[in-house]
């Protein structure tokens, strides 16, 4: 099998065409005709994670997170402390699938409708939150099918994706619309309260983002960038291997969080 064969099973998985603008999804390092044996999947591409792909012998990683995206990063030097520096000189190879990941169908985002569907008693009325082309968006909007406090959506969140702290605030209003999205959905604060959610979850929640939520009567659900999304690593993992044959596919063990928290 090549980087080639495993980057054209990616793209049936999440295709490369739904990516968003600005994003830098696909072969970032390596090149197709390169031969892989073994392959390990993360979150990130961090120094840890390629020193375990090299222990392990992966000539491939797959990530969520893109390994270097020019349009938010300026490179003058690639230093040999840098992740691509260290992907190269240990001839890794590099696929990242990110915001084709985020939205794909049964990708991040129907993963999550999965984990809450059943401590939430969710309805089967999810409809995609932030639409971005006619077949796929980010997050879900989806309604709540038994009364539940913020209080207990914290908790019970907490539980689900096994987050150390769930940093939240609580609306004026019952939690009978609730959406959601991975990551870095932040930003999308306001889309919920315009959509009527009583409740967001997502991650990266900043401080303008909390004030518009409480001024709002919105629950607002901080679950962490990295507890909402490196739920991918084991769903690609079984994706991949159902996939290819004659490949080991492997979940990284030393993509761990990058925060320490003193609770």
């Amino acid at each position: 099998m090549t980087i080639g064969g495993i980057y054209d099973a990616m793209n049936e998985i999440a295709p490369f065409c739904d990516m968003d603008r600005g994003d830098n999804s696909g072969l970032l390092v390596g090149n197709r005709e390169d031969t892989v044996t073994k392959a390990l999947i993360a979150l990130d591409i961090t120094n840890d994670v390629i020193d375990e792909a090299r222990e392990i012998g992966a000539e491939l990683i797959i990530s969520h997170h893109p390994v270097f995206n020019f349009r938010y990063e300026e490179f003058n030097t690639i230093g040999i402390q840098t992740p691509i520096y260290n992907l190269a000189y240990n001839k890794i190879g590099a696929i990242c699938s990110h915001t084709t990941l985020d939205v794909a169908v049964g990708g991040i985002n129907d993963i999550i409708l999965d984990m809450l569907r059943e401590p939430f008693s969710l309805c089967d009325d999810a409809e995609i939150f932030e639409r971005i082309n006619d077949r796929v968006g980010y997050g879900k909007i989806v309604t709540v099918d038994k009364d539940i406090t913020p209080e207990e959506m914290a908790k019970t969140l907490k539980e689900i994706f096994g987050c150390t702290v769930v940093k939240y605030c609580k609306g004026r209003k019952k939690i009978k619309r609730m959406a959601f999205c991975s990551g870095g959905g932040g930003s999308l604060t306001r889309m919920a309260i315009a959509k009527g959610a009583d409740a967001y979850i997502c991650g990266d929640v900043k401080h303008d983002q909390w004030i518009s939520a409480v001024n709002n009567g919105i629950s607002l659900f901080d679950c962490g960038h990295y507890h909402t999304e490196v739920i991918m690593v084991n769903y690609l993992k079984n994706r991949l291997a159902e996939k290819i044959q004659g490949v080991e596919f492997v979940a990284s063990r030393k993509g761990t969080d990058p925060c320490c928290y003193e609770v």
